[in-house]
């Protein structure tokens, strides 16, 4: 019997916050919400009881999940803790991003049941899945977190769960081997401090926001999407090159969510 749901996702653009809300108030049970976005709400290692039920959601960052999640992740215990996990890709792929956080939770004593790949706005442009997720996406996740709740009435013994199957492969995409960079401050700049307060990995220097560590930045584009006067951008040629890529390829086409569960 589940008494309460936990909800945890990690979202610098906000649209990873916005699916899994999404799901865990279809579910209709007290929720303990956990923002990881911020070092702050990654300090304190988590542990989930069985009695209770865990929907994690992370964003796809060139088809795997972001390190800097996983490393966090995997603190996080579980008790034979059934999950759901949901990966949020920018119209794209999210190609092994959905496999990989399910084989990381279920290493840590959760049973998966579902899992969702959803599409939010991309992160480098507009231009690609603009303003999603929008009414349409949301409405899916919460269907999805109803089907989730009927799913758990019929399940009576947790040890008779069979393993969760989501797309995706082994060994996992390769990870892209980058030069650090970050994005750059125009003169525009008003020394808000937005962009500090933001940055999932403390990159900005929060005594001048012009400075960025690009050995930190994780290209995240928290600091370029919330920059209310856009003294954020990316001059950078490689990507530059990406998004046009995305523009020419992914701009035109609306992928739809793709929606996992166990059989019972």
């Amino acid at each position: 019997m589940i008494k309460s749901v936990h909800t945890l996702y990690f979202s610098p653009t906000g649209t990873t916050e916005k699916i899994v809300k999404e799901v865990g108030r279809a579910l209709g049970y007290p929720i303990h919400d956990h923002n990881i976005t911020l070092p702050s709400g990654r300090m304190a290692p988590l542990e989930i009881q069985e009695n209770e039920l865990l929907i994690v959601g992370v964003p796809v960052y060139s088809g795997r999940v972001p390190e800097t999640v996983t490393e966090y992740l995997q603190k996080i215990k579980g008790n034979q803790t059934k999950a759901v996990f949901v990966v949020v890709y920018g119209n794209r792929a999210y190609e092994d991003a959905l496999l990989e956080l399910k084989n990381t939770l279920e290493g840590n004593g959760f049973a998966g049941i579902a899992g969702g790949a959803f599409v939010g706005e991309h992160s480098y442009t507009k231009l690609v899945a603009e303003a999603r997720p929008d009414e349409e996406d949301l409405e899916r996740a919460y269907n999805f977190g109803t089907e989730v709740k009927n799913l758990m009435t019929q399940l009576k013994n947790s040890s008779l769960i069979v393993e969760l199957s989501v797309n995706g492969k082994q060994p996992y995409r390769e990870k892209m081997a980058l030069p650090p960079m970050a994005p750059e401050t125009l003169e525009s700049c008003t020394k808000c401090g937005l962009c500090a307060k933001v940055c999932p990995t403390g990159a900005i220097d929060p005594l001048d926001f012009s400075h960025t560590d690009g050995t930190k930045c994780i290209r995240c584009c928290a600091c370029v999407k919330n920059c209310p006067v856009n003294a954020k951008v990316f001059n950078n040629e490689f990507i530059t090159k990406i998004t046009q890529t995305l523009i020419q390829n992914c701009s035109a086409v609306r992928k739809n969510p793709e929606v996992f569960f166990i059989d019972c």
